[in-house]
């Protein structure tokens, strides 16, 4: 039978433990690989409902997105990211996946991959980054330019999105 003191010096260390903060202060990172299949998002089905893509994500020292699409806007310009929330919220993906939660939403501290499509649609990109991934990454989203937008009379850049499922 434990003795009262080694419960209660028990309870205490997980008490100090509990408040040490949970995954929001103190992300896990990730090693693996996962898949993301992109579709059209809610705003962008009528718009480009043939588009489609793979992102294939490996993170260990660092990030490695390998990106492909067809079925978009021909010799159009794109920007893809990882986000921080599943593509079933609003707006879809959430937010950039930020490496360091509280720095800017700017390059050195995201992972984005540029990509022109051919006159077909598809385009595909790659990109290495230092950066490690952590439990806050969900899904890769794929924005269209603000021309695009604005000529579909759309409110949203969020083409295409897809969560990150384990391989």
């Amino acid at each position: 039978m434990p003795s009262i003191r080694g419960t209660a010096a028990a309870l205490a260390l997980a008490a100090a433990l509990t408040g040490c903060g949970g995954d929001a202060e103190d992300p896990q990172y990730l090693g693996g690989a996962w898949t993301a299949t992109l579709a059209p998002t809610p705003a962008w089905s009528a718009a480009d409902p043939d588009g489609t893509g793979t992102a294939k994500v490996t993170s260990d020292d660092g990030t490695a997105v390998q990106l492909t699409v067809t079925g978009l806007a021909p010799a159009t310009e794109y920007m893809s990211h990882v986000h921080d929330a599943e593509c079933d919220q609003d707006p879809p993906g959430g937010g950039h996946w930020l490496a360091d939660p509280t720095g800017e939403d700017a390059a050195g501290n995201i992972i984005e991959l540029h990509f022109t499509t051919s006159e077909t649609g598809t385009g595909e990109a790659t990109v290495s980054s230092d950066l490690v991934l952590d439990d806050r990454a969900k899904s890769v989203v794929v924005h269209a330019p603000a021309e695009a937008t604005e000529a579909e009379g759309l409110d949203s850049d969020r083409v295409l999105c897809g969560d990150l499922a384990a391989d």
